[in-house]
């Protein structure tokens, strides 16, 4: 190999390319832009992002290993069909984690979690208000995020992290869902107040509600698709 061969940036460029779309597929998959059921395929992926096939496959067998994708011969891929049993289940669990980290949140004595959690609230107003989908997704990931820094323990964090990923497929899908996204905002702001008020009781509460308000709806979905 020479030394004009290492100095190649081809595969790190391909890298980062592979990346982005993953992360782009995979947030459309879960906020519901791509539904469950439909079909994608390699070709109209790549005319679609104006990508080679190179990166858009290396992103769809990444999706596929992560369980967001089916792949069917001859056919491309299809996004995997929502399951009501396993949704409960997921739910039901990350309830109890979530309702731990805004306890947590509350009694911290961090002094600038209920300033940076507004904003983020209101950010995802922003973007309701914008019918933009996936940065409804972005903030509202951020806020659960930021609560679980402020929480401020290690294993919460790898066990809540871990469910995450395991139940991504599952996080409501705000167009998926009519009227879930105004009802996120009420939700979080709930849960805020609670924490400004020091009240970490009622912010467990909020927080468990606020994920079980989620489930349900979600529920409903997945138990109306699996009828047709």
């Amino acid at each position: 190999m020479t030394e004009e061969t290492l100095k190649q940036p081809t595969p790190i460029l391909h890298r980062k390319k592979a990346d982005l779309v993953y992360e782009y597929l995979r947030e459309q998959i879960i906020n519901g832009t791509y539904a469950p059921g439909q079909r994608m395929t390699l070709a109209d992926l790549s005319q679609e992002l104006g990508l080679s096939h190179m990166p858009v496959r290396e992103a769809l067998l990444r999706l596929e290993r992560e369980g967001l994708l089916a792949s069917e011969p001859h056919k491309g891929m299809r996004v995997v069909s929502l399951s009501l049993k396993d949704a409960e289940e997921l739910f039901e669990i990350r309830c109890e984690l979530e309702g731990l980290s805004a306890f947590r949140a509350a009694t911290s004595g961090d002094t600038e979690l209920v300033d940076d959690l507004l904003s983020i609230n209101g950010d995802f107003a922003d973007a309701y208000g914008r019918h933009d989908f996936t940065a409804m997704g972005s903030a509202n990931w951020m806020l659960h995020r930021r609560m679980l820094q402020a929480a401020g323990s290690a294993q919460l964090t790898r066990v809540l992290e871990d469910h995450w990923t395991s139940s991504a497929r599952y996080r409501s899908g705000y167009q998926l869902i009519p009227g879930r996204a105004q009802q996120t905002i009420i939700e979080h702001d709930a849960i805020i107040a609670a924490i400004r008020d020091g009240d970490a009781d009622a912010a467990r509460l909020a927080a468990r509600r606020h994920i079980q308000l989620a489930g349900s709806d979600l529920a409903i979905i997945v138990a109306k698709k699996a009828e047709h």
